[in-house]
């Protein structure tokens, strides 16, 4: 007798939760409502890009003058994310330096009226990052700094995807009073470009 009964609750409650399938319009809880046809872009950048040193440390050098003066670059955050970042070249040069500034790479940087993608040989879709250099140091291993002999006092640093598809990193130097900024007229030293390892 107990079995019948469990079996008639089993059997009412299957009749139940099919009874209303058709009666409300509603649907089974695995079926869409609607279908999506367009893909959502709002949110996705033109150009892949990121910030340095928190998602990729390791780059080989990757221009003419990145070969000669620093050859391949470990970057890396000092404590965490807005801290001091440390440019550490294969070469004997060690620079440490405090971001101050994200900027896109179309606006002007102050030299000579060129933009930030200009002077970094960069794309002009992504951001620029705007470094205030804390130390630099040179070993006797090394030619001299990333401004030779003088000391760097900014860098402007951009990471993002390349049109062939690979990470590069992109570095310029400057030395002088004047910081990358319009009317501060700064004094770029050069510029350095890595790939991804």
């Amino acid at each position: 007798m107990r079995s019948f009964i469990l079996a008639a609750i089993a059997a009412f409650g299957l009749m139940a939760g099919g009874c209303d399938r058709n009666n409300d319009g509603e649907q089974a809880p695995n079926v869409r409502r609607s279908t999506v046809v367009e893909p959502e872009t709002r949110n996705i950048d033109t150009v892949p890009q990121e910030e340095p040193a928190v998602a990729r440390q390791q780059w080989r050098a990757g221009s003419d003058s990145a070969r000669t003066v620093t050859g391949n670059l470990r970057v890396s955050l000092l404590e965490r994310r807005g801290g001091p970042v440390v440019f550490a070249f294969a070469t004997g040069i060690t620079v440490r330096a405090q971001p101050y500034a994200q900027v896109d790479s179309d606006s002007r940087s102050g030299v000579g009226g060129q933009s930030y993608a200009a002077v970094l040989g960069g794309d002009p879709r992504v951001s620029a990052y705007l470094y205030r250099v804390q130390d630099e140091n040179v070993t006797s291993s090394a030619q001299g700094g990333l401004c030779g002999q003088e000391r760097t006092r900014y860098l402007a640093v951009s990471e993002f995807v390349d049109g062939s598809g690979r990470w590069v990193f992109k570095v310029a130097a400057f030395k002088g009073d004047g910081q990358p900024a319009p009317g501060e007229n700064p004094e770029v030293c050069n510029s350095f470009a890595y790939t991804a390892q």
